[in-house]
């Protein structure tokens, strides 16, 4: 499992629009590619930062959905005045793991840093085997999907939870995981970028729903 990340800068009274425009533009575009399993939007609605996710089924079928993905962002920008695309950004999912199903409304929080590409499966690792169990045995958690660039070492980690009270209740328990993770991923405790978000839009097909991965 593949996906693309795409973030977005757009003024914070257009959030509104934004989340529209990627339920009846963006997401039109991109289910017609083959091998498309399904796509979340997170915004913050204060600062007008956006992260677009698509999964795809295979590295060939991301590659493949490239021009669609170009078509996706080019309206993105025409279609919501003020918008600008930051960057892209490509991960081999490594853990997909969920204790509830996908749901739209839920709140993230999304990490992501430069780690060293040697040290990739140790972070991993960290996440799946320490980090997991902390995580479902607390109130309000749904899910926690990691990638990896292989080719950069950039690495991503998100994991979704009811509330917002719930993800804020939850930071006193994983920090000290989380920052094991990053020594072992060879991530830099300054670059380690730890973001909130909400999730207003998430659409995955039932084969992703009911696909869980967990690889060393």
């Amino acid at each position: 499992m593949y996906v693309r990340m795409t973030r977005v800068q757009a003024p914070p009274d257009k959030i509104k629009d934004s989340i529209q425009n990627f339920e009846t533009n963006v997401l039109k575009r991109l289910k017609a590619a083959p091998g498309y399993q399904g796509a979340a939007l997170l915004v913050n609605r204060q600062t007008g930062d956006e992260v677009g996710v698509t999964y795809w089924e295979s590295a060939k079928a991301l590659g493949a959905s490239e021009q669609a993905g170009i078509d996706a962002r080019t309206s993105a920008v025409q279609d919501v005045s003020g918008t600008r695309i930051i960057n892209v950004e490509r991960a081999e999912i490594m853990i997909m793991e969920r204790v509830a199903p996908p749901k739209s409304g839920t709140f993230v929080r999304a990490i992501t840093g430069a780690g060293d590409p040697e040290k990739l499966d140790a972070g991993i690792s960290v996440g799946r085997n320490k980090a997991l169990p902390v995580l479902k045995a607390l109130k309000g958690f749904r899910s926690m999907i990691a990638g990896v660039d292989r080719m950069t070492g950039r690495v991503f980690v998100s994991t979704s939870w009811d509330t917002l009270a719930d993800l804020e209740a939850s930071e006193s328990k994983i920090a000290g995981v989380r920052a094991e993770f990053a020594k072992a991923a060879g991530i830099p405790t300054e670059s380690l970028q730890v973001e909130i978000c909400e999730a207003p839009v998430v659409e995955l097909s039932a084969s992703l729903i009911g696909q869980t991965t967990s690889t060393a």
